[in-house]
């Protein structure tokens, strides 16, 4: 399933989740060049740079803190990096226009480093370093859906080469489900283990999103959007 649209005008500049995609390519590209210059795949490298789940706790704090941000922002491969970056720039400009550009920012660490969490909490002697924009992306999601549960989501199936028009709801539970089962973690891997970074990220952003409509009041759904 890829997106490609949201349904429904959005004339609103976002400038946080463009900053975050530069800066995310900016990542991708330092680990293409240390990658070359060191001979050797940059998944040799990981442990070094990334955070780890059973090296929280015997580490200083500072150090754990610095490897949680540079894992949002390091991917394990072009498919990855590629996918993550779909997903942002489809979904992360229609929540930073509620939140605004500084609390969008604020939002999206505390939902990433929600799903470092989550996987510290249940995979607490994994040694497997947490990479990947997922977590926090699933956090954005998870805003998404809180926000504009019937907004429709134009998404291309490759499998089928269609197009469809899926509301939020729909999208995102088969999203999940996806992630669930597909990716490193699920069923379909080898193991009955959920991918805790992205639930994780994604219960932040959805719970987050609720505490923050208790003080400003969620935008009204557009019933005519689907025209657009």
């Amino acid at each position: 399933m890829i997106p490609y649209r949201v349904v429904g005008k959005n004339d609103f500049r976002a400038y946080a989740s463009f900053a975050l995609l530069v800066l995310t390519l900016a990542f991708f590209i330092w680990e293409i060049g240390y990658a070359a210059q060191q001979g050797q795949p940059m998944e040799n490298y990981f442990q070094n740079f990334a955070l780890v789940p059973c090296q929280v706790g015997q580490q200083a704090f500072s150090e754990t803190l610095i490897d949680g941000v540079r894992s949002l922002f390091l991917h394990g491969s072009f498919t990855q990096f590629l996918m993550n970056m779909v997903f942002l720039w489809i979904f992360a400009p229609v929540v930073e226009a509620f939140l605004g550009h500084r609390r969008f920012l604020m939002f999206f660490f505390i939902a990433g480093f929600g799903g470092h969490i989550a996987s510290i909490l249940f995979n607490r002697g994994d040694c497997t370093p947490l990479i990947g924009t997922s977590g926090a992306i699933a956090g954005v999601m998870g805003a998404f859906l809180f926000l504009y549960p019937a907004k429709r989501v134009e998404t291309f199936i490759p499998v089928m080469a269609r197009k469809f028009d899926f509301p939020a709801i729909f999208f995102v539970a088969a999203y999940l489900a996806m992630q669930a089962l597909i990716a490193e973690g699920g069923p379909l891997s080898g193991t009955i283990a959920p991918y805790w970074d992205e639930m994780g990220g994604f219960v932040t952003g959805f719970g987050l999103m609720f505490v923050v409509t208790l003080f400003k009041p969620a935008p009204k759904g557009d019933p005519l959007e689907h025209l657009d």
